[in-house]
């Protein structure tokens, strides 16, 4: 077998991205893509969470889950960025059931851009 730089065997490689090719597909049909969550553009995003924070405030674990934002950190400092005001408050939400609550950011959206 053929040495990888890193000193793993280049089938053991293999089978650790057929794993995360699995996990990826199982994911993919949990959260069954809607026509406004396929594209995965930073402009998209945006918009998806523009239009979530209209409706109220909007967690990270809830942009990340259901708006299927990347990164929703790196979303809301881009729409600060071009003028939208946001507030981040600082709140406890469980992930999954039994779980300890997690310290995550809570977006409030306190003025549109101009």
């Amino acid at each position: 077998m053929r040495e990888k730089l890193d000193g793993k065997p280049e089938a053991e490689l293999q089978l650790r991205q057929g794993d995360y090719q699995n996990v990826m597909s199982m994911t993919a049909r949990i959260v069954a893509p809607t026509p406004d969550l396929v594209d995965h553009s930073a402009e998209a995003q945006a918009a998806r969470l523009v239009a979530a924070l209209r409706a109220g405030p909007v967690s990270t674990i809830t942009a990340a889950k259901d708006l299927d934002i990347i990164h929703p950190p790196s979303t809301v400092r881009r729409l600060r960025r071009d003028g939208w005001g946001i507030v981040t408050e600082w709140t406890y939400i469980p992930t999954e059931a039994g779980r300890k609550p997690h310290r995550v950011g809570l977006y409030v959206l306190i003025a549109e851009a101009a």
